[in-house]
């Protein structure tokens, strides 16, 4: 058994839930005085001791989970870290290497969108080349003749579809 650090002990002392449980299960009471600095010996020497430590540490502290890493935001003690890393069954480096999120790409708040990429080509079509200058000239040549077309803002929809097959022989 890895000796604990003073600085996990240090945590244990001031976690009074913890302390309370773990002197009600080994004692049946509360903890007397001079309950944690024998405690500590025993830890060490019994494995009984050590099983009954461990888990109200994990009853207490984690909510009866065993915990496999330390929840994504939260800060903890290192002395929380290390009994957290002992209930795993772990080191504490290894706990806190599983503890590092993965980075997420997320989009900037009010960035500009990302404009839409284009659709795939319909099978057994082929893809437009480039439009050549000429090409769109006579387009907007063909758009224009579209809006002389025009009543009340629209468009016929039947001239719209003829142009775009023109469009589409190429």
């Amino acid at each position: 058994m890895t000796t604990v650090p003073d600085y996990a002990w240090n945590w244990l002392q001031r976690s009074r839930d913890v302390v309370h449980e773990i002197a009600a299960r080994l004692t049946g009471g509360a903890p007397a005085p001079g309950f944690m600095e024998g405690l500590r010996p025993q830890f060490t020497a019994d494995q009984f001791v050590r099983d009954v430590v461990i888990g109200v540490v994990v009853d207490v502290a984690f909510g009866g989970r065993v915990p496999t890493r330390r929840p994504a935001g939260a800060t903890w003690d290192r002395g929380l870290t290390w009994w957290a890393a002992a209930c795993a069954g772990t080191t504490p480096a290894e706990f806190e290497q599983r503890s590092r999120p993965e980075p997420v790409p997320q989009p900037r708040l009010f960035a500009e969108p990302e404009p839409p990429a284009p659709p795939a080509p319909e099978a057994g079509r082929r893809t437009p080349a480039r439009s050549r200058p000429l090409d769109r000239a006579r387009m907007a040549q063909a758009l224009r003749a579209l809006l002389t077309l025009e009543e009340d803002g629209r468009v016929p929809a039947a001239e719209i579809r003829a142009l775009l097959r023109e469009i589409e022989r190429g």
